[in-house]
């Protein structure tokens, strides 16, 4: 047998001193796990630092409102399930501003459609409201009134449309279809047929997300926030004494809230599994949600489809001894909880002029932001976020401040993952780890007057 022999040259001193500059900014961590497994991550400048948050979080600004998103992971099955939305209205009584952050869950197809659908929805659903609002209606509750039917509606169309593809909805007529049949249903449409295949209706149906929208009117001496869900909403207001003060503003829907599982436990008095280890039927953490409509149906419906719906975002294996705790549905909400705040100040109702600082903020995020606070009460997150967006917006209103717009988004995402700590904040944004560690992650920060 020949033997091919390769001969290698030594490496110059030069050649290897350009290896080691290739590699001394390289570093190791076990990401706080205390295990023996180890992760590369690249120690960053701090002008790197800031170039690369921005490249990942995509920080965008729509009139007085700042936004961010992240998901540091790269790989794509971890791709960021949250969206938010930012727009101006123009309506029958002038421009109203719409935010709204949603947090996904399963799959994309919930949380992109209901994304996308919500806004324009809204928006008509309030222009008819108002143009046909008679002299005497109250705006606070018309406004509120339109908000709840919105969210609602849009979930229950999502449940119809996914029921309409099955031929009967009786139980048993159900049992007794051919899985070679249920597969079809739950397969594309024929090019010929309208309406989304009967995979998408599915896939809309039982993947979820999550809703926190606001509103401010066009005399911006209102705010409306309307919840579904586990984000949160934080109203900051600076004081007499030019402290910034937070507060919490929506009930937080999920198993963190005794108040929401015993919710759930009255409304299904006999099945002591309804909620488990703080979870809807010990699978979900939001008690409500727009979607997951196997746990808003009959038993039936999850058997069908994670017996013979083929999809990558959800394991029947995961799902299936879920099912037979499904016994008197539905077990999770599609009511918004919406809360009306004015904005009038102790004047009033005279407007802070358009050129002075802002003296309120509101933040809106997924509950990515909340996870990185671990071990800090809901409150104490309030303050916490408040103080650090109140003091970058003092910083801007100062004599000495750059012209340049600072993105309090932006700020308020770079806080919590290590502020000023460059070595934690480069750790958590170039970590080498196939799986995510941190949750999606998504900030809204809208001046107020």
């Amino acid at each position: 047998m020949d033997l091919r022999v390769i001969d290698l040259t030594p490496a110059s001193e030069s050649q290897l001193q350009r290896t080691l500059d290739e590699v001394k900014d390289f570093a190791t961590t076990d990401m706080d796990r205390g295990g023996p497994e180890r992760w590369t991550y690249r120690m960053l400048s701090e002008s790197a630092v800031a170039d690369e948050l921005r490249r990942l979080a995509c920080p965008q600004t729509v009139a007085s409102v700042d936004a961010a998103s992240l998901q540091p992971c790269r790989t794509w099955h971890y791709r960021s399930q949250d969206r938010h939305k930012v727009e101006q209205w123009a309506l029958p009584c002038g421009t109203w501003t719409y935010t709204a952050v949603f947090d996904g869950h399963m799959n994309h197809h919930t949380v992109d459609h209901i994304s996308a659908a919500l806004g324009p929805y809204l928006k008509d659903s309030l222009a008819a409201a108002l143009r046909s609002r008679p002299p005497d209606a109250k705006i606070p509750t018309l406004v509120t009134s339109v908000l709840e039917r919105s969210l609602e509606h849009l979930d229950s169309t999502l449940v119809s449309d996914f029921l309409a593809v099955f031929p009967s909805g009786k139980t048993e007529e159900l049992r007794g279809l051919h899985p070679s049949r249920v597969k079809q249903l739950l397969s594309d449409c024929s090019p010929a047929e309208k309406g989304p295949s009967g995979y998408l209706r599915a896939a809309r149906a039982f993947g979820g997300t999550t809703a926190l929208v606001a509103l401010v009117d066009h005399t911006k001496s209102h705010l409306w926030v309307a919840n579904i869900g586990d984000c949160v909403a934080v109203l900051g207001q600076k004081d007499g004494a030019g402290n910034w003060r937070g507060t919490v503003l929506n009930s937080i829907h999920n198993g963190s809230n005794p108040g929401e599982l015993e919710r759930i436990r009255s409304e299904h008095p006999e099945e002591t599994d309804c909620t488990w280890n703080n979870r809807v039927l010990g699978f979900l953490a939001p008690t409500r949600a727009i979607g997951d409509a196997w746990l808003k149906l009959p038993a039936v419906y999850a058997e069908l489809v994670f017996k013979h719906l083929d999809a990558d975002w959800f394991s029947p294996e995961v799902m299936e001894p879920h099912v037979p705790r499904i016994r008197t549905p539905p077990y999770l909400s599609n009511t918004p909880d919406v809360y009306h705040i004015p904005l009038q100040d102790r004047d009033g109702g005279v407007q802070v002029k358009s050129n002075a600082a802002p003296q309120r903020i509101l933040i809106l995020c997924s509950d990515g932001l909340s996870d990185l606070y671990d071990g800090y009460t809901f409150q104490d997150m309030a303050m916490e976020w408040v103080q650090v967006v109140g003091q970058e917006l003092d910083s801007i209103a100062g004599p000495s401040a750059a012209r340049t717009h600072t993105n309090l988004a932006l700020s308020l995402l770079r806080e919590a993952i290590g502020g000023a700590d460059t070595q934690l904040v480069s750790r958590n944004l170039t970590i080498e780890m196939e799986e995510r560690w941190m949750d999606d992650t998504t900030i809204v920060v809208q001046r107020l007057p």
